[in-house]
């Protein structure tokens, strides 16, 4: 559960952890069988109805899709989705990239985000926003939850990628000639300068990297976490 969204008991906001094993959406059948049931597993601890979850196909890009009833469960050429609709579960997977939950808890509308590098520098926080405030949301009454993620300790970039964070020098470390990136720093300057109130703003800490609980394709190569939000059923 993410903790920072206790205080809404209608909503249901959760992360899969390394033991869940991986959660994956993959081409490969066989790698899918194992994946796909380690998804049912888990969303049956959590009490989510898997035939209720929507996923983004991702792209590491900056586009967001509204979700609906009766729409495709598998949302191809998106990194984040948003909807109004109760008993709509929206997930992501992430393994170094930063899943981010939003929730407006006037107008009950959710999304999540899949805000990698370059997704984040690609607008996909922006253009999430703009499909929250299409559906009624409001930007200033926004509680975000950034998860989980690669934190400058070990987010390192070469040269030839520096260019896509112009803009964004503050968040630029050097440190015995290397370059690394505080991803999260951009996430959140990008959410205040949105109008997302800081204190409706909360950071897990953890870093995928160092934390063995956790899936990091820098680290591992392999294995994704899923990430959920849903607001549940009357």
């Amino acid at each position: 559960m993410i903790r920072f969204f206790s205080q809404f008991p209608e909503l249901k906001a959760v992360m899969s952890e390394k033991q869940d094993g991986s959660m994956k959406i993959v081409e490969d059948k066989d790698v899918w069988d194992r994946n796909r049931e380690n998804r049912e597993a888990f969303f049956e601890k959590t009490v989510i109805d898997s035939g209720s979850v929507f996923s983004a196909g991702l792209v590491h890009g900056g586009n967001s899709e509204i979700v609906s009833h009766g729409g495709r469960k598998v949302i191809s050429g998106t990194d984040a989705l948003a909807t109004k609709e109760k008993g709509i579960f929206l997930s992501i997977t992430v393994a170094d990239c930063v899943p981010v939950f939003l929730f407006d808890p006037i107008n009950s509308i959710i999304a999540i985000a899949h805000a990698g590098w370059k997704g984040t520098v690609g607008n996909v926080l922006e253009n999430t926003l703009e499909n929250i405030s299409k559906l009624g949301g409001s930007i200033e009454e926004l509680h975000v939850a950034l998860g989980p993620g690669i934190d400058v300790c070990h987010f390192e970039i070469r040269k030839d990628v520096l260019k896509e964070f112009s803009g964004h020098e503050e968040f630029i470390m050097k440190k015995e000639g290397k370059m690394f990136v505080d991803l999260k720093g951009i996430i959140t300057k990008k959410l205040l300068l949105a109008g997302v109130a800081g204190r409706n703003i909360e950071n897990d800490p953890a870093c995928t990297y160092c934390n063995e609980n956790l899936f990091s394709y820098r680290r591992d190569r392999v294995g994704s976490m899923v990430a959920v939000i849903g607001i549940m059923p009357e």
